[in-house]
C-alpha cells in the first residue's frame, strides 16, 4: 500500500515527534511533563517523599509551570533554596504539602514572567518583605493553611502588580496598619479562617480598589461601616460562619457597586426595613444558617436585581404578608429549607413569576394539594418533608426536576406518574414504598425505563422489604398490605400478560368465596342445634313441673333446695289449674 505524505503532514509529524523527544528527555525522574491548554511546558512531581534543599536537577530551562505535591501519606520535607535564578520562563510555580518552614532571601529575584506563586499547605511562619523581592509582575499569590502568625507592615511592598492575595486559614490574630502598603491595584482579598474578630478600617485604606473580599470563620462580631466607605467598588463580600448579630439599615450604604452578600452562619435573628436601600446591584444574598424568625415588609425594597435568595435552616414560621413583592419579578432562585413554614405564607409563592428554582426541603410540609407554585417553575425541592400522596395537578407544566425524597409515599396513581414521566430528574429515594397491588405498579410498570424507579426500595410488605423495585416480579405483589385507597391499576391481573397473575387471582378469589360459604353453613348449624337444645329443656321443665304437684309439699315452702332445671321429657305437657283446684285438692289430701 502506497502512503502519500503532504509536506503540511510531514512537518505536524515531525513537530510532535520532536516535542515528545525534547519532552521525554528533560522531564525528571518520577515526575511527568506536558503542554497545558495554553501551550505552556509544565513538570509536575506529585509523588511525594522528597527532601532537603529544593533541587530542580532535570528540569529543562524552557520550564514554564512548576507542579510539586505529594499525597497525604507521603508528603515531602523540604527547604527552599536559590534553584529558582536560572529559569527565566517560569510563568507559575506551585510548591504544596511540602513542609517548608520559611522562604529565603531574594530566591525568586529575577523572574520577571512569574504570575503566580502558590506556597499553600507548608508550614511557613513568617514571610518578611525580601521573600518577594524581584517579583515585580506577580499577579497572584497564595500563603493558605500555613502557619503564619503575624504579617508586618509592608510585607508585600514589592508586588506592585499583585491582583490577588490569598492568606487563609492561618494563625493570625491581627492585621497590622499598612500590611498592604504599595499594592493598590489588589483586587482579590481572602482572610477567611483566621481568629481576627475584627477588621480595623486603617488596614484597607491601601487597597481602595478591593472588589473582593473573604473573611468567612473570623470571629466577627459585627461589620464595620467605616471600611465599606474605603471599598466603594467592592462587588462580593463573604463574611460567613462569624457571630454578626445584627444588620442595620445604613451598615451597607456605601457598597453601591454589591453584588454578591454572604452572610449565612451568622447570629442574625430578624431582617429589618430597608437594610438594602443603596444595593441597587445586588444580585445574591445568603442568610443561612442563621436565627431568623422575622422578616420586616419592607425588608427587600430597592432589590430589583435580585436573583439568588437563600434563607434555609433559619427558624422562619411566616414572612410579613408582601415581603417579596419587590422581587417577584427578579428573582429566579428562592431556597427557605429547614423552615416550618405556615401555608399561607408558602401560598404568597405562587406570585412570584420570575421564580425557576424553589427549595422547600425540611419545611414540614404535609401536603401538596395546595396552589404555592408560581407557573414558571422548572426545579422544586420537597425532600424531607411529611407528603404521603402526591397530586401532579399543582405542579406547574413548566417543571423540569422534582425532588420528593426521603417523604412518607406508599405509592404514586398512575395519572400522577404520567404528568411526572416527562420530568428530567425525579428523584423518590427513601420513601416507606409499599410494594403490592394498591400502591406499586405504575412505579414497577416504570422500573426497566430508568434507575429512578429501578432503584426503589421496598419497605413493605415483609416479604420483599428491601428489595428494589428492579429485582421485584410482578408475582411477588401481593394484595393490598393496608387498608387504604388504590394508587394502582384496578385492571393489572386482567391485563397482565403474565398468565401466573392471572390463576393466583383466580384461586384467591376462589379461596376468598369458599372461606365466605363455609362460615355460613357453620353459622346456620349453630342456630339450629341452639335451637334444638332449647325445645329439649323445655320438656324437661314441663316433667319436673308435674313432679312438684304430685308432692305432699309445697313448693314454696320445702326444705329442699328450689330446683330451676328444666324437663327433658319431650312428651309430658304441664297441666294447668286454677287456684280453686289446687285449694281442692289439697283439703282433699290432708283429709278434710
Amino acid at each position: 500500500m502506497e502512503i502519500c505524505l503532504t509536506n503540511r503532514n510531514m512537518i505536524f509529524i515531525l513537530l510532535i515527534f520532536g516535542l515528545t523527544a525534547h519532552g521525554m528527555s528533560s522531564c525528571p525522574r518520577g515526575c511527568s511533563c506536558y503542554l497545558d491548554t495554553k501551550g505552556r511546558r509544565v513538570v509536575q512531581c506529585k509523588d511525594g517523599g522528597m527532601t532537603g534543599p529544593l533541587d530542580l536537577k532535570g528540569f529543562g530551562l524552557d520550564t514554564e509551570i512548576i507542579k510539586i505535591t505529594a499525597p497525604d501519606d507521603n508528603t515531602n520535607l523540604l527547604t527552599m533554596s536559590p534553584a529558582f535564578q536560572k529559569y527565566r520562563n517560569l510563568e507559575e510555580i506551585h510548591i504544596t504539602k511540602s513542609n517548608i518552614p520559611q522562604l529565603g532571601m531574594h530566591f525568586f529575584f529575577g523572574l520577571n514572567k512569574l504570575d503566580v506563586l502558590n506556597l499553600a499547605q507548608n508550614n511557613i511562619t513568617q514571610p518578611l518583605d525580601h521573600n518577594f523581592r524581584g517579583l515585580d509582575k506577580l499577579k497572584e499569590l497564595y500563603l493558605d493553611d500555613n502557619r503564619i502568625q503575624s504579617l508586618p507592615s509592608g510585607t508585600f511592598r514589592f508586588l506592585h502588580e499583585l491582583k490577588v492575595l490569598s492568606i487563609q486559614r492561618n494563625r493570625i490574630k491581627e492585621l497590622a496598619n499598612r500590611i498592604f502598603l504599595e499594592i493598590g491595584k489588589l483586587k482579590v482579598l481572602k482572610l477567611s479562617g483566621n481568629n481576627l474578630r475584627e477588621l480595623n478600617q486603617e488596614v484597607f485604606r491601601d487597597v481602595q480598589e478591593l472588589r473582593h473580599l473573604e473573611c468567612r470563620g473570623c470571629a466577627l462580631e459585627k461589620l464595620n461601616k467605616e471600611i465599606f466607605g474605603l471599598l466603594p467598588d467592592l462587588a462580593y463580600l463573604d463574611v460567613g460562619d462569624n457571630d454578626i448579630k445584627n444588620i442595620h439599615s445604613n451598615d451597607l450604604r456605601d457598597l453601591i457597586n454589591l453584588k454578591v452578600l454572604k452572610l449565612d452562619g451568622n447570629q442574625l435573628t430578624a431582617l429589618h426595613d430597608n437594610i438594602f436601600l443603596s444595593q441597587a446591584m445586588l444580585k445574591k444574598i445568603n442568610f443561612a444558617r442563621n436565627h431568623i424568625t422575622k422578616i420586616s415588609t419592607n425588608a427587600f425594597v430597592e432589590l430589583y436585581n435580585l436573583t439568588e435568595l437563600d434563607l434555609s435552616e433559619n427558624k422562619l414560621e411566616k414572612i410579613h404578608e408582601g415581603a417579596f413583592e419587590p422581587i417577584k419579578t427578579s428573582l429566579e432562585t428562592l431556597i427557605l429549607s429547614g423552615n416550618q413554614l405556615k401555608m399561607h405564607t408558602l401560598k404568597e409563592l405562587a406570585t412570584m413569576e420570575a421564580l425557576r428554582d424553589l427549595k422547600l426541603a425540611r419545611c414540614g410540609i404535609m401536603d401538596t394539594k395546595i396552589h404555592m407554585y408560581p407557573g414558571n417553575l422548572q426545579i422544586l425541592d420537597l425532600s424531607g418533608n411529611y407528603i404521603s400522596s402526591l397530586d401532579a395537578y399543582f405542579f406547574p407544566l413548566s417543571l423540569k426536576e422534582l425532588d420528593i425524597s426521603n417523604n412518607r409515599l406508599r405509592g404514586i396513581d398512575e395519572i400522577d406518574m404520567k404528568k411526572l414521566d416527562d420530568l428530567r430528574f425525579l428523584d423518590l429515594q427513601r420513601n416507606p414504598w409499599s410494594c403490592d397491588i394498591c400502591f406499586i405498579v405504575p412505579l414497577l410498570e416504570r422500573a426497566n425505563r430508568s434507575a429512578t424507579f429501578s432503584e426503589i426500595v421496598c419497605a413493605t410488605p415483609f416479604t420483599v422489604k428491601g428489595k428494589t423495585l428492579g429485582m421485584l416480579e410482578k408475582s411477588e405483589l401481593t394484595w393490598c398490605s393496608a387498608a387504604s385507597h388504590s394508587t394502582g391499576n384496578p385492571d393489572f391481573f386482567l391485563v397482565s400478560g403474565d398468565g401466573k397473575i392471572g390463576i393466583i387471582a383466580a384461586s384467591m378469589s376462589v379461596a376468598l368465596l369458599f372461606l365466605t360459604i363455609v362460615a355460613i353453613i357453620g353459622a346456620l348449624l349453630y342456630t339450629r342445634r341452639h335451637a334444638a337444645n332449647y325445645y329439649t329443656h323445655e320438656d324437661k321443665l314441663a316433667m319436673e313441673g308435674e313432679n312438684i304437684f304430685e308432692t305432699n309439699h309445697s313448693p314454696l315452702f320445702c326444705d329442699r333446695e328450689l330446683s330451676f332445671k328444666f324437663p327433658l321429657d319431650a312428651e309430658k305437657r304441664i297441666s294447668i289449674s286454677t287456684i280453686e283446684d289446687i285449694k281442692k285438692e289439697h283439703s282433699i289430701t290432708n283429709g278434710t
